[in-house]
This record gives C-alpha cells, sequence and structure tokens, in this order.
C-alpha cells in the first residue's frame, strides 16, 4: 500500500478535533525587536491537547495497524475514516508505549484510548504532577522512572520487549527507525497548513524546538523542499544541547550529554538525539544555540498580555525567547550577526505547547519565577 502526504493529511482529517490551528502574526512584538514580521504557528489549540505532539502519533499508529493487518482477512478503513470507525479493532489487543517528558506520551495515550487499546507510558520521576495526571486522565498507566528521559527510553525499551508491547517512540535507536519516521512523517500536516495561512508570503528564517530531533528534522526536510534558500535555527536549552553539541562535535556525529540535565523547559529536556532525525538536522539546519531559562519565562509573559493573548507553555516559548535573548545575550552577539536579523525579516515560530503544566505557568506569568 502507497502511503504519501495526501494519505497524512486525510488521517488527521478524519480525527473528530481536527482543525488547522492559528497562525498568528505577532505584529506589536515585532518594533521593539527590530524585525519585520514574526508569524507564530500555535499548536497549544492542537486536539484540544495543548500540544503537537499527537500529530505524530495518530499517523504513525495508523501506519502500524495499516502494517500489522495488510495479510489479515480484517477490514481496515482508509485514511479519511480510519479515526471515524474504530469499532474493527479489538479492545485492548494492543499495549502503546513510549517514554516522555509529557506532551508526545499524552499524544500516544489519547489515541490508544480512541482505539480502545491499553497505553503505559514511562516518565522521568521529576515530572510535574499536571503532565502525569494528563496522561492517567487518557486511561493509561504512567510508570515514573529515576534517572533523567534517557533512562524512561531504556526502561520502555525493556519492558516492551518483555511484555510484547508496541513501542510508539519519537526518538530512534538501532534497529527501531520505522515508527520514529512515521511520527516525523505525522509532523508535516502542521507545515502543511503553515505553507496555505501564509500564502505567497515568503519566510527568511525558522527557529525550531530542538528535543531529540524529530520536529526540527520533520522542519528541515519540508521548509527547504518547499522554502528555497529559508535558514533554520535550532533552539534547545543551555543546559541540555545535546543537539548544538553534535553539531560541534569532530566528526559530526551524534553525542550524549552525561548526567541528568535540567532546566524548565521539560519538552526540550533531552540527553541524546535521535538517530533518525540527525541526518536531516545536520543537512538542513543553519545554526544551533541555546539559551538559559530566564529568556523562556520573559517569552512567556510577552506572548500572554499581547493580542491575540498566546498561552505558551516554557518549551512551547522557546523560539520566541531565542529571539529576545539574541538580542539581548552579548554570548549571542555572533548569532545574531550571522543571522541578520532587520526590519525586512520575515520569521517563523512554532508555539508548540500551552499551559501542560498550569502551576507553573501562573507563577511565570505572575512574575513568580
Amino acid at each position: 500500500m502507497a502511503f504519501d502526504d495526501f494519505d497524512i493529511i486525510e488521517v488527521h482529517r478524519s480525527i473528530a478535533e481536527y482543525a488547522p490551528t492559528p497562525l498568528h502574526d505577532l505584529g506589536e512584538l515585532t518594533s521593539e525587536l527590530g524585525i519585520g514580521r514574526i508569524f507564530l504557528k500555535d499548536e497549544s489549540q492542537r486536539f484540544g491537547l495543548k500540544a503537537f505532539k499527537a500529530l505524530g502519533a495518530t499517523y504513525a499508529i495508523y501506519r502500524f495497524l495499516q502494517n500489522e493487518f495488510k495479510n489479515s482477512t480484517v477490514k481496515i478503513p482508509s485514511a479519511p475514516e480510519f479515526y471515524r470507525k474504530t469499532d474493527w479493532l479489538e479492545p485492548g489487543r494492543f499495549t502503546f508505549t513510549t517514554a516522555t517528558d509529557g506532551n508526545h506520551g499524552r499524544g500516544v495515550a489519547w489515541v490508544a484510548k480512541k482505539l480502545r487499546q491499553k497505553a503505559v507510558i514511562y516518565m522521568p520521576d521529576n515530572s510535574v504532577p499536571a503532565r502525569i495526571d494528563n496522561i492517567r486522565k487518557e486511561n493509561a498507566e504512567v510508570i515514573l522512572v529515576e534517572g533523567g528521559y534517557d533512562r524512561a527510553v531504556q526502561r520502555c525499551r525493556e519492558d516492551a520487549a518483555k511484555n510484547d508491547w508496541q513501542i510508539i517512540s519519537d526518538t530512534s535507536w538501532e534497529g527501531y527507525v520505522q515508527i520514529p519516521k512515521w511520527i516525523q512523517a505525522g509532523y508535516s500536516t502542521m507545515f502543511r497548513e503553515i505553507d496555505e495561512q501564509i500564502g505567497p508570503k515568503t519566510i527568511d528564517l525558522a527557529i525550531m524546538q530542538g528535543g531529540v530531533g524529530a520536529l526540527l528534522a520533520a522542519a528541515a526536510r519540508h521548509l527547504n523542499e518547499h522554502h528555497p534558500g529559508i535558514r533554520i535555527v535550532c533552539i534547545e536549552p543551555l543546559a541540555a544541547d545535546c543537539l548544538l553539541r553534535s553539531a560541534a562535535s569532530p566528526d559530526g556525529m551524534p553525542v550524549s550529554i552525561s548526567g541528568s540535565p535540567e532546566t524548565i523547559m521539560a519538552g526540550l529536556n533531552c540527553g541524546t538525539p535521535s538517530d533518525i532525525a540527525w541526518p536531516d538536522i545536520r543537512k538542513g539546519v543553519d545554526l544551533f544555540i541555546a539559551i538559559p531559562d530566564n529568556y523562556v519565562c520573559s517569552a512567556m509573559r510577552k506572548l500572554y498580555i499581547t493580542n491575540p493573548c498566546i498561552v505558551s507553555g516554557e518549551s512551547g516559548a522557546a523560539g520566541f525567547a531565542s529571539l529576545l535573548a539574541l538580542k539581548q545575550d552579548a554570548r549571542l552577539q555572533g548569532a545574531l550577526g550571522l543571522l541578520n536579523l532587520g526590519m525586512d525579516s520575515n520569521i517563523l515560530l512554532i508555539n508548540t505547547e500551552g499551559d501542560t503544566d498550569p502551576y507553573s505557568f501562573l507563577k511565570i506569568i505572575n512574575g513568580e519565577d
């Protein structure tokens, strides 16, 4: 069975909660930064889950099930009907599992619930209660793992092998590449929406969050193909800059951060790049920068008081935070010079999440960080 871009968007359109998320023009914030236009894609409104991640999980699980039943007599709904018809799949037949800092795991659990399947989600033991509760509300079992995200990935792999569970991970490793590729493909719906919303306008620069690299790789592939001449910047937390370190490594190969990095940008608190994402990142990303957490807090407050009000979580605000850092941090003046930002620049940002930790969000908005 052939799958193409049409197939991806049609899978997402079969979801009852699907609607294109807004693309905001941050007009009132541009003059103080000396930048022409800033467009922000607001994924805080995706599927009612406050994050973009389910775009990948919905498509990857669709592809997994299509492949699983391709030689059976089971009649599987086509892409335009897939999430409209779920009675064809025996309840509880599969257990889907993944490691997460919050948003991807919630997306996997949400899809499992839609399809009447089980979900077991692994999280670092220092995950905030709100993100744990959000996943449990999707009828998933949550297992907390000591030692950070990378250790949660390892525990997920071990338990999945013992229990014959199906891993739906957005990061990859040796022998596990196909599902992360499908997850990256699922993110293309977001970029197709952006193309339609921007129309003939030219985007000069896109600033994309790093993490393990799945979103960044998807952005690099789509934007470089459809927006010739665009420059792409990767933004990471200063404490979890595995992609920047990989780009700077002598052999240009992915490197991991030792220990357990700490940052308020939980969705970007990753120590090891995804193996399958790295080639597209290395080829298609022009600049890597890392910023301290304080710029994120400032960015969240500025986005919240703009018109329209944008609710942006710590990881979601990273792109706008990087603009603040570029303009204010002496350590980034070299990067600012390379980008040559000015009043004729058009910049694309993605608000990857809303207030997935409402308690922390209110503290930051109220200046209590």
